[in-house]
């Protein structure tokens, strides 16, 4: 009767096997008596091999939690691999709604999306995640949502490309200037690696006014005027940055 069983399972993927919603739900039923899958939640279930191991991801996981559901900030990060810390935790970025919840010691997020730029699916890993570019807009525009600027920078140095033209992409979606401002703030100290152009900080200072904000209000206690991004912006920042850029 079933065909296919995806490691991650939902009433959307798998209804169409059944001849009623009563067939899928005793389906269900007895697959879970059995321990051949594990309740993650109300309608989400996962794969487990006897031993009751899960075969999927949190990433495949919290990519199945809605329709609409993605990786984003730290944990984007962390499925490109440039995250230099595992969180016990999943930030999930969705329109849909639900309720924050606990599953084998991982917690899943809900990260109200700023905008709908850059959400890709990678087939073959069962991912719905934003871009590597639009991440790390993302991280810079919430650096707590990265875990904090010395991981975001730690991010920076483990990045090996980055696309302009999709990092212009990013800022035009959330078309705020002081996310223009942080942006070509901190990507300027890592200019020569990523091969970022003039015209990619010309187009962000384009977007600049007279107002100074701060780049950080917590985290320095020390902090100057830079005049070429109108930023309250730390003394020390460059020192933190590993590779010498």
């Amino acid at each position: 009767m079933v065909k296919w069983i995806p490691y991650v399972i939902t009433k959307k993927d798998m209804r169409p096997q059944f001849s009623s919603d009563m067939q899928y739900e005793n389906w269900i039923a007895g697959q879970l008596r059995a321990k051949k899958i594990t309740k993650v939640r109300k309608g989400l279930y996962v794969v487990a091999d006897a031993r009751g191991e899960l075969l999927a991801t949190k990433f495949e996981i919290a990519s199945k939690i809605a329709d609409d559901a993605f990786l984003c900030y730290h944990s984007a990060l962390e499925f490109y691999g440039a995250a230099n810390q595992v969180f016990h935790a999943v930030t999930v970025g969705s329109k849909s709604r639900f309720n924050s919840f606990t599953f084998r010691d991982i917690d899943y997020i809900r990260k109200q999306p700023n905008n709908s730029y850059g959400i890709v699916y990678i087939e073959q890993a069962g991912v719905r995640v934003t871009t590597l570019e639009r991440t790390v807009i993302d991280c810079i525009d919430d650096i707590d949502a990265c875990g904090g600027i010395d991981e975001l920078l730690g991010a920076l140095g483990q990045i090996r490309i980055l696309n302009e033209k999709e990092l212009l992409g990013a800022l035009d979606a959330y078309n705020c200037i002081l996310l223009y401002q942080k942006a070509g703030y901190i990507l300027q100290q890592y200019q020569s690696k990523f091969g970022l152009s003039d015209a990619f900080f010309d187009e962000c200072k384009r977007h600049l006014t007279r107002q100074v904000k701060y780049f950080l209000k917590d985290e320095y206690s020390e902090v100057e005027y830079n005049s070429e991004w109108q930023l309250m912006a730390p003394k020390n920042l460059i020192a933190r940055i590993g590779g010498g850029y």
